[in-house]
């Protein structure tokens, strides 16, 4: 009994020590999953309270790792199998639109048919959406573009505060807008122009609910039913695509987001990888960025070599001899002959040009556009817009190269 007690007492004495432990233990969690905690191997001949254990490896099944990776806060992969309903609900539960664009998902993309009748089962109808297209509510009243004083009564852009935002996003941003210049050869002032004209440089990006605001004009703006079930459908397919939740994104009441407010549709022709990280990512400045430049060359035809616009000197108050705006092209030579005198040598530039007309109150201002006018048209066209990415471009640079 003597030695039974000695060798109990040694056994008691090298487990309290560490030198002798438990096996680790291995927990099943749900949904198949495992945790192994994986501690270092404890060595009897150093101090016990110096070792320090590493941390749990969350596995899937046995080999594969969880890895997580967030965007926004969000998993970069999201779990579709978690949106499933067997019926339709929600605000248009009943309707037949909606019902048989829900098929034609099913049976064009081969999307569950449970997994829609989830998702748009979470729907609510956008009202103020409805409101600005004037669908619901009472219409909203809009003086004609190129009216007196319209010019004066537009937005303004060019502020000392979106320049200073503009200056700073183009300096926490030089890598990627040179890397934009050097791959896709567009300045960087008119990229930084577009960005903070859209979203002030992401500090406005739309508080709507994408899935709400595509859905509610999709089925009731009839006008304009077969482009927003158009972009409705481009939305589900980017979502799946890059592996985002679509009950999260959120942006204008028109269905644009990101800080450069790509449409579903423009996001899946032109939106680029640009940072490497295996997503496309319009809420990033570096993809943003990228995609921006990647539009303006697909689309705008964009060309380094010509200048954008420049601003021409006439002798009267009001210009009514010609049509005007982005669409419109004239040779210099006949505008010169009408009166118009440049007040710049345009940096050597003697093609043709659009005819751009700012009503302001005390009179009309002209400039000529070239074709990178058009180029940024594809983006929104409207000649006011057009004009406020240029002038915001123009400022932004000179404060970035304090001229």
């Amino acid at each position: 009994m003597s030695y039974i007690r000695f060798f109990f007492l040694i056994y008691i004495v090298l487990f309290s020590s560490g030198c002798i432990k438990r096996e680790n233990r291995v927990v099943s969690l749900p949904k198949e999953r495992i945790v192994y905690v994986n501690r270092q191997p404890v060595n009897c001949a150093t101090t016990i309270h110096s070792q320090t254990p590493t941390p749990p490896v969350i596995m899937m099944g046995e080999s594969q790792p969880i890895i997580r990776q967030t965007i926004n806060n969000r998993p970069r992969r999201f779990n579709f199998n978690s949106i499933y309903s067997p019926y339709l609900g929600g605000a248009y539960a009943n309707n037949y639109e909606l019902k048989q664009f829900i098929e034609e998902m099913v049976s064009k993309y081969r999307f569950k048919r449970e997994y829609l009748y989830g998702l748009f089962s979470t729907v609510n109808r956008d009202t103020l959406s409805l409101k600005k297209y004037n669908v619901y509510g009472k219409p909203n009243k809009k003086r004609k573009v190129n009216s007196i004083g319209s010019w004066d009564r537009y937005p303004k852009f060019v502020t000392a505060d979106r320049v200073a935002n503009g200056v700073k996003f183009w300096r926490d941003n030089r890598y990627y807008l040179e890397k934009a210049a050097y791959i896709y050869h567009v300045a960087p002032e008119y990229i930084v122009g577009i960005i903070g004209v859209e979203t002030n440089f992401g500090r406005d990006t739309g508080k709507h609910r994408l899935l709400d605001a595509l859905t509610s004009l999709s089925l009731e703006y009839k006008k304009r039913s077969k482009f927003f079930k158009k972009q409705l459908e481009e939305y589900l397919l980017l979502t799946r695509e890059q592996g985002l939740n679509p009950l999260e994104i959120r942006g204008s009441y028109g269905g644009a987001f990101g800080i450069v407010q790509f449409m579903p549709d423009s996001f899946r022709t032109y939106a680029v990888d640009f940072d490497g990280d295996g997503i496309k990512n319009l809420f990033d400045p570096a993809d943003a960025i990228g995609s921006t430049a990647n539009f303006f060359v697909k689309k705008g035809k964009w060309n380094p070599n010509i200048p954008v616009a420049m601003r021409v000197l006439y002798n009267k108050k009001r210009f009514n001899a010609l049509p005007t705006g982005y669409k419109t092209e004239y040779s210099q030579s006949y505008l010169k002959s009408l009166g118009m005198r440049p007040t710049s040598d345009f940096y050597g530039y003697r093609g043709p040009v659009s005819l751009i007309k700012l009503s302001k109150y005390d009179r009309d201002e002209l400039w000529w556009g070239t074709k990178n006018f058009y180029a940024i048209a594809r983006y929104n066209p409207r000649d006011y817009y057009i004009m406020s990415v240029h002038l915001l471009a123009q400022a932004v640079r000179r404060g970035y190269y304090r001229r």
